[in-house]
């Protein structure tokens, strides 16, 4: 009985490391996760939160559309959009 038990176990910590090791590889080549499901999008731009079993990505785009960044950690991350430079023109006098 012992033995079934620790075999489910061992098989279930295999998939979950599996699903984890697939999205944090797909994250850092800047792809969207396989096995995580997107839950929030926010009105930026198209900024997507996903959830896996235990861990969160977050895809940052920005209004034009591109993709600035993408973060993985855990549930409890929080959404912090990368800061944009403020440029100001100079008027020209006529």
């Amino acid at each position: 009985m012992m033995k079934k038990r620790n075999i489910i176990i061992g098989g279930l910590l295999i998939i979950v490391l599996t699903f984890f090791i697939t999205d944090f590889c797909l994250e850092k080549a800047n792809k969207s996760p396989v096995f995580a499901i997107p839950m929030v999008m926010y009105k930026d731009g198209g900024s997507i939160e996903y959830y896996g079993l235990g861990y969160k990505v977050i895809k940052y785009s920005n209004v034009t559309g591109s993709e600035i960044k993408m973060d993985f950690g855990t549930w409890f991350m929080k959404f912090s959009p990368p800061k944009y430079k403020i440029i100001q023109f100079k008027k020209e006098r006529v």
